[in-house]
Order: structure tokens, then sequence, then C-alpha cells
């Protein structure tokens, strides 16, 4: 291949990953964990919420898990608009939705929208988590609104032994480290 046809691939592949949200990152940079959840976890969160939104056009997103699920990796999604919460599950390989139900508001329900243009990515996050937890690998994540604090929440498991690390989604401070025995 020429140098030429060399380039106009580099930057065919950088313009696809850029344009599906994705991002590039070589499996030195990743933890074996991580390398096998990224084979079955194909739809990253802003991935996620796009198929949340097919469903519920008008929802604010209020928070996002990713947790596994009969071996598979699932999203669940809240959101809200001015007269219903609602909530759906989506598979983190196929992005196939599903348990998709909505409610009526309570009026003493007082929701936040978490703003996604702002946070940092489930990645970042977990990198700053096993940094953190100083051993051990994310396992599941959570983007919620906590005491008007977005933050994301992480599980570094190491073993037997489970730490919680609650990080600022946007200014990527770590906010605490608590580990269970």
């Amino acid at each position: 291949m020429t140098t030429h046809k060399l380039m106009r691939l580099a930057v065919a592949v950088l313009l696809a990953v850029t344009v599906s949200g994705g991002t590039l990152a070589t499996t030195s940079e990743l933890s074996p964990t991580v390398q096998a959840a990224a084979q079955t976890i194909k739809l990253n969160e802003k991935q996620a919420v796009a198929k949340f939104k097919q469903k519920y056009t008008k929802a604010k997103i209020s928070e996002i898990s990713l947790e596994k699920h009969l071996n598979r990796y699932q999203y669940e999604i809240s959101g809200f608009d001015s007269q219903k919460e609602y909530s759906a599950k989506i598979d983190a390989q196929t992005g196939k939705l599903s348990a998709a139900k909505s409610e009526k508001l309570d009026a003493d329900d007082h929701e936040t929208a978490i703003k996604l243009n702002q946070v940092i990515s489930r990645q970042k996050a977990n990198q700053l988590a096993e940094k953190a937890a100083k051993s051990g690998q994310g396992r599941e994540w959570t983007l919620e609104t906590d005491d008007g604090q977005t933050i994301w929440q992480v599980d570094v498991v190491d073993g037997h032994q489970k730490t919680e690390v609650k990080i600022n989604a946007i200014n990527q401070k770590v906010i605490s480290v608590e580990t269970d025995d």
C-alpha cells in the first residue's frame, strides 16, 4: 500500500470513530477485564441514550447505569419530562431496548437532568476509579446526580474485594473511595 493510501485509510478510520462517538485506545492502555468487557459492551453511554431517546423523545436523562445481568451487560436509563418518568433497559451489545415503562410523575418528585455534553465518558471514569482504588477493574457504572453534583459511581472489583469510587463527572475529581472487605 502506498503512503497516500495508508493516510486516506487512517483518516477514514478516525472519521468513522469520531462520527460514531467512539474512542480509540490501544489494547496496552486497557486492563484485561476492560478489554473483555469492551468485546461485550458495543454501545457507549451516548449511543444507549440515543436508543432511549428514540422511544422517549422529550425525556431528560436522570440516571444511566451499566451492570452485568445474566452474563450480559445492560444499560438501565431513567428519564423524565414535565408529566412522566421513564425507564428502559438496553442491551449493551445488541442495542435492543427492553423493559420500557413510563408512569406519571409524582408531584413531590424533583428530578434533575444530567447534562450529558458536560460529563466525562464511562471509560474515563473507569480509568480514574481504577487508579483511585489502586487495584482491580471496574465492573459496574452509574451516572447520576447526587446533592446537585453529577457523579460517576464505579464499582471496582479485585477478587472478593469491592471498592466503590465516586467521581465528579464534570471536573474529574475523586469524591470518595470506600472499600468493602
